[in-house]
C-alpha cells in the first residue's frame, strides 16, 4: 500500500520504478505464429492488485486508515476510478486492494494528496505488516473506458489472481482469456467486473526501463513485486481482479461463473500445462460500508 502500493519506492536494495512512457506491445492472436499487436501507451488504464497480512494487535487502526484513504481517494481524485478492499475468506488478517487509475499519472498524483500522506505517516510510524505487501501493477486489456468512476457493491465476493504463462503458448493464452473475459462480462448477470492485463515489470526486473520515481522514492519501506523466472524463455505475469454478487457474500456469482461453458473452456486449456508455475488465486469478501 502506501509506499508499499504507491510508489514501490525500494525493494530492499533495489530502486523500482514506475512504467514509463515506454510504450508496450502485447499480442492478440490465437495462432502461434501470426500476431495482432495492440499498443499500450502511458494514457492507459493503470491498475494494481496489492495483498497484504496485518498484525491483529493493529488491525483494527489499520482499517480505519485504510479506510479513510479509500473514501478520499474515491471522493477527491477525480482519475480514481476504483479503489476496492477486501479481506481474504479464510484469515481475517489478510486483506486485498485493488486500485484502479485514469493511467500511470493519475497513480502517481494518489503518491503526493493529503489523506494519502496521512495514512502513510500511519504505516511508517505503526509498522502494521507481517511480513512485505506484495503489489502487482499491470495495464487492463479490452477495457474501453478509461474515465468513468466504477462503483463497489456491498456484500460482494472478489478475487486476485497471478497468472505465468509460458512464452510459447502466449497468443494461445490471451485468446482463452479473452475469450473467458467475453463470456463473463456478456453472459453472467452476477458478474460484476472481470478486469485482466500484463505486468509492467519484465521478469526478473523491477519496472520498465526508465526513472519517474515520485519525490518519496527515497522512502525505506520494502514492498515485494511479484515476478517470474529471470529466463530468457519467460514471458511477464498476468494479473486478474473479478468481482461478483450474489448469495454467500457474492460467493453465489463466483460458483454459477466456475459452472459456465467459458470457464470449462478456459480449464480445458489450464490441462494443456501452459504455466511456467501454478497460479496463484486469493479470495476475498469486499468490505463496503
Amino acid at each position: 500500500m502506501l509506499k508499499s502500493r504507491l510508489s514501490i519506492f525500494t525493494t530492499r536494495s533495489r530502486r523500482l520504478v514506475f512504467p514509463t512512457t515506454q510504450s508496450l506491445t502485447i499480442s492478440s492472436s490465437s495462432s502461434s505464429t501470426s500476431t495482432t499487436k495492440r499498443t499500450i501507451n502511458s494514457d492507459s488504464l493503470f491498475a494494481l492488485n496489492l495483498q497484504c497480512k496485518v498484525r491483529p494487535e493493529i488491525r483494527n487502526e489499520w482499517l480505519k486508515q485504510i479506510q479513510e484513504d479509500q473514501l478520499c481517494s474515491r471522493r477527491d481524485e477525480p482519475d480514481c476510478l476504483q479503489f476496492v478492499l477486501g479481506q481474504g475468506v479464510d484469515d481475517e488478517n489478510a486483506f486485498y486492494l485493488f486500485e484502479l487509475y485514469r493511467n500511470k499519472e493519475a497513480f502517481q498524483h494518489h503518491g503526493q494528496t493529503p489523506h494519502f500522506q496521512i495514512y502513510n505517516n500511519f504505516i511508517e510510524s505503526s509498522q502494521p505488516y507481517i511480513g512485505e505487501p506484495e503489489v502487482c501493477f499491470y495495464h487492463p486489456l479490452e477495457e474501453t473506458d478509461s474515465t468513468t468512476k466504477r462503483s463497489i457493491q456491498k456484500n460482494s465476493f472478489g478475487l486476485n489472481v497471478n497468472l505465468y504463462p509460458k512464452a510459447s503458448v502466449r497468443n494461445d493464452f490471451l485468446k482463452a482469456i479473452s475469450d473467458n473475459k467475453k463470456g463473463t462480462d456478456t453472459t453472467e448477470p452476477l458478474a460484476l467486473q472481470y478486469f485482466y492485463g500484463e505486468a509492467t515489470n519484465a521478469p526478473g526486473q523491477p519496472e520498465l526501463d526508465g526513472d519517474t520515481t515520485t519525490s518519496t522514492s527515497t522512502s525505506t519501506t520494502s514492498t515485494s513485486t511479484s515476478t517470474t523466472s529471470t529466463s530468457t524463455t519467460s514471458t511477464k505475469p498476468f494479473y486478474l481482479h473479478e468481482q461478483y454478487s450474489g448469495d454467500n457474500h457474492g460467493k453465489e456469482g463466483f460458483d454459477a461463473h466456475a459452472s459456465s461453458p467459458h470457464f470449462a473452456a478456459w480449464e480445458d486449456f489450464v490441462a494443456t500445462d501452459p504455466f511456467e508455475k501454478a497460479p496463484e488465486v486469493f479470495f476475498f469478501r469486499i468490505l463496503e460500508p
